[in-house]
């Protein structure tokens, strides 16, 4: 039987503590000398329990990953951080590594002016703390190609970030529904100035998505960015089977679409 772990961790490097979940396939106990892969994942409180989830919604990741263990596929451990809960622009600060000072015109009913900035060292405690810790903790295989990272909205865009910043420690990038928008043009450049091919990249939209429902053009821009960031990749040289984009009709934004998309994503994932 899965187990699921919660403890706290300190964020050294943003001097604040934090939440930890993690998934244990169903054989962990059984086979003590079985190593696994390592799936990292973003809004922890949201992959679980409905009882910790923002909105109400999960991923419900214990339900994907039993469906893929029963089909045949080996379990893999899932790592869920909660997010800066604090308030809403916490979550926005943690998430991007670049400040967007637009955000009252971009996003006027979310009643904010600024946020972002504090993603670098976000990254430097997934990569030199968070993951480290996990690797001592539990029996992981330690190599790239066994270590994911994955997110939805800002957590996509989050998990490209430190993808394409340490893509020595990451193979696999799961971004759902990015809000590429909330910094573009910075994450375009980034990812272009530190494009490394070998890189899987998941990438997926809804066409009912919104940051904002006073802003009626976000349910184009966030399939209009999802398809220029495809582009992008395979203009810079990304093998076609080393991405998948999966477009789906009428998904809004919420932990039920991430659900729906998650397990297509997993298969994907595991093929290899």
């Amino acid at each position: 039987m899965y187990r699921i772990e919660n403890f706290e961790v300190e964020i050294k490097e943003l001097n604040r503590k934090r939440i930890v979940r993690v998934y244990l396939p169903n054989d962990y106990d059984k086979n003590l000398n079985k190593h696994y892969k390592v799936m990292y994942m973003h809004d922890g409180h949201n992959l679980f329990y409905k009882e910790t989830s923002a909105y109400g919604g999960i991923w419900d990741i214990q339900s994907a990953m039993n469906k893929s263990e029963a089909n045949g596929n080996d379990g893999v451990i899932v790592v869920g951080i909660d997010c800066n809960s604090e308030n809403i622009e916490g979550r926005l600060n943690e998430y991007s590594p670049w400040v967007n000072n637009n955000l009252k015109e971009l996003t006027p009913g979310m009643g904010i002016y600024n946020a972002g900035g504090e993603g670098k060292l976000y990254g430097e405690f997934y990569v030199n703390s968070l993951i480290p810790f996990i690797d001592n903790k539990y029996r992981t295989l330690k190599t790239k190609e066994n270590t994911f990272i994955a997110g939805s909205s800002m957590g996509g865009f989050i998990s490209l970030y430190i993808g394409y910043k340490y893509p020595e420690v990451f193979s696999v990038i799961g971004a759902f529904s990015t809000a590429i928008w909330f910094s573009k043009e910075n994450l375009m450049k980034f990812i272009k100035e530190n494009y490394k091919k070998g890189l899987r990249v998941y990438l997926d939209s809804g066409t009912k998505e919104t940051s904002d429902e006073s802003v009626i053009a976000f349910n184009d821009i966030y399939v209009d960015d999802t398809k220029e960031l495809e582009s992008l990749l395979l203009n810079l040289g990304q093998d076609k089977k080393d991405i998948k984009v999966v477009i789906e009709e009428g998904a809004n934004h919420s932990e039920d679409s991430w659900r729906r998309r998650f397990p297509e994503f997993l298969e994907w994932v595991l093929k290899e």
